[in-house]
């Protein structure tokens, strides 16, 4: 699939940041720019973006939704926001990788059958770095008896997703402040 192909995008912004002591990650600066900031520039290109999460100020065009219960878990969140998919293949991520836009035509262009899922440098699946066929994700909420406190690994394990490796950064997620600081450090060597 080329990049220019029907997509769009799912982007997950609305945890409870737990580990970082309930901060909204969202809202966590990384070179100057939010994290949802720089993921929804990382994913600019697709047809339709839709936020699920708590309600914020989104470029004009985003959709933004909220699972039913709120935090009831990122595939409730996806249930809820596939509800506004339109185009055959979803990129699905979190907002938390602050050098998604590195891997983002590579999975893109490698996105085919059922999809194609991000592999980190350790060979550990990133499930909130994926392109899916959006029929197939459908086809798994619908199997599902509840999407409430559903892990997102779960949901998309009756999907053949194809394992494509990622430049290391672009697999750097901020969960803690450790995280963070590593991302910093990353986005200065970027200036």
């Amino acid at each position: 699939m080329p990049p220019t192909a029907d997509w769009d995008a799912i982007v997950l912004a609305g945890g409870r940041g737990s580990r970082l002591g309930g901060v909204d990650k969202a809202a966590l600066e990384v070179g100057g720019e939010t994290l949802l900031a720089r993921t929804l520039r990382a994913v600019a290109g697709a047809g339709r973006i839709i936020v699920a999460g708590d309600p914020r100020p989104v470029p004009e065009g985003t959709v933004v939704v909220q699972e039913e219960p709120r935090f009831a878990g990122p595939a409730a969140a996806i249930g809820a926001a596939m509800a506004e998919v339109r185009a055959p293949y979803v990129f699905l991520s979190g907002c938390d990788h602050p050098f998604l836009a590195d891997a983002v035509d590579l999975l893109l262009d490698s996105a085919s059958g059922d999809g194609v899922i991000a592999i980190d440098g350790d060979g550990r699946r990133q499930y909130l770095m994926s392109v899916l066929d959006a029929a197939a994700l459908r086809a798994s909420i619908a199997a599902q008896s509840t999407l409430v406190d559903l892990s997102v690994r779960t949901l998309l394990v009756p999907l053949e997703l194809m394992e494509i490796p990622i430049p290391v950064r672009a697999a750097l997620d901020i969960d803690t402040w450790h995280d963070q600081k590593q991302a910093l450090a990353e986005g200065n060597r970027d200036g």
